[in-house]
């Protein structure tokens, strides 16, 4: 998990950092005005030390103007929505990757490349996510 975690913290300084996104915990998030754009790298419960590290990367919309209902323990918070893997932004990218030493350098270059894009394309799902959240859908895989 140690090259897992390396990647991420140089990805922050490369990407998410410049992009306005800030660090919590083990997810990148920022907000434009309209939304909260949420990212986080998942890695897989089956990973061992023998094989490589299998992960992928979700996302998340939240906006501020739909938020948990009065009788909700988060109550006023804005409602949060799972909506896919990288590839939902990102079509070209994997629905996972698997990291290894001797590929770390191109899994970084190739999600130094998919990551803006993603950002581009994020306020382009806006509308869709918001309508589907007014009618209570919150999970769009």
């Amino acid at each position: 998990q140690d090259i897992l975690k390396r990647m991420v913290t140089e990805l922050y300084e490369a990407c998410f950092k410049p992009n306005g996104f800030k660090k919590t915990g083990g997810s990148f998030l920022r907000t434009d005005g309209v939304a909260r754009q949420k990212l986080k790298f998942s890695s897989s419960r089956w990973n061992s030390a023998n094989s490589p590290v299998q992960f992928s990367i979700c996302i998340w919309l939240e906006f501020t103007d739909i938020t948990y209902d009065v009788g909700s323990p988060f109550a006023g918070s804005p409602l949060s929505t799972y909506i896919a893997h990288l590839g939902a932004l990102a079509p070209d990218a994997p629905p996972f990757f698997e990291l290894t030493a001797a590929n770390y350098e191109s899994i970084k270059s190739q999600l130094l490349v998919l990551l803006p894009r993603a950002f581009l394309e994020w306020p382009k799902h806006y509308e869709l996510v918001r309508s589907r959240l007014r009618k209570g859908e919150r999970q769009f895989v």
